[in-house]
């Protein structure tokens, strides 16, 4: 199998004097993360997931795995390269979140948090949302959230007619400074071409704003006491 390779335009590097490198000298800000990551695992392992469009407040209904465990870049490459991503069907989703996490917000540890969602012309889309996972996976973006004690937990895709929504979700949605940190750093370390041309292109929702949010939760904990029960019936038995 041939070597994974990087697929965006870059971001123009500067010299420690501040003067621009020559073209070529220029890396561009995935290379760099790349060379850093070769021979070291992330320092979270990830799952990709699918979710296909439904009316369902269960996750069970529209979610499943596409690869449990997405260790280090390699494998990463080994997804992302070989998925068919033009035949991501209309509003449906491939989330891509630390191990252990389901990408809804009746997670326990999405509860309390959030995301800032990008509105993204699809021609841009699929350019945005690879720089965007690369920066949560190499942990780019958690690096810019540890001194506000907050942890960035995954990224999303949903397919629209024209644009992409692409999400960055966090733990904390209350924790302004936080929220503002993932902002700037999400924007600072886009390629420029990627960057948003406006504010109102993107904005910040906590998942307890969204409806539908208190009938989720409720339903996890129906489902999560009837799981108990059965299986105090099983051990009784037993």
């Amino acid at each position: 199998m041939t070597n994974p390779t990087i697929r965006t335009t870059g971001l123009e590097s500067a010299t420690e004097d501040g003067n621009d490198m020559t073209p070529t000298t220029r890396k561009t800000l995935h290379q760099n993360i790349f060379s850093k990551l070769r021979p070291l695992p992330f320092q979270y392992h990830w799952t990709v997931w699918y979710e296909k469009y439904s009316e369902s407040s269960n996750f069970e209904d529209r979610l499943y795995i596409l690869h449990e465990d997405v260790a280090d870049i390699a494998t990463f490459y080994r997804v992302y390269n070989n998925y068919p991503w033009d035949k991501v069907k209309l509003r449906d989703t491939v989330h891509i979140f630390r191990k252990g996490v389901k990408p809804v917000w009746e997670d326990p540890e999405n509860l309390k948090g959030g995301c800032w969602t990008f509105r993204v012309p699809k021609i841009k889309s699929q350019s945005f949302f690879h720089e965007v996972a690369i920066l949560c996976m190499a942990n780019e973006l958690q690096a810019a959230l540890e001194a506000e004690h907050d942890h960035v937990l995954g990224v999303s895709t949903s397919a629209r007619f024209n644009s992409h929504l692409i999400s960055v979700w966090n733990k904390s949605g209350s924790n302004m400074k936080s929220i503002k940190a993932l902002e700037d750093t999400v924007i600072e370390r886009l390629s420029p071409e990627l960057r948003p041309t406006s504010s109102r292109s993107y904005f910040y929702k906590r998942h307890d704003e969204h409806e539908g949010f208190k009938e989720a939760v409720e339903a996890r904990m129906k489902g999560k006491v009837e799981a108990e029960e059965a299986e105090s019936v099983v051990r009784s038995d037993g």
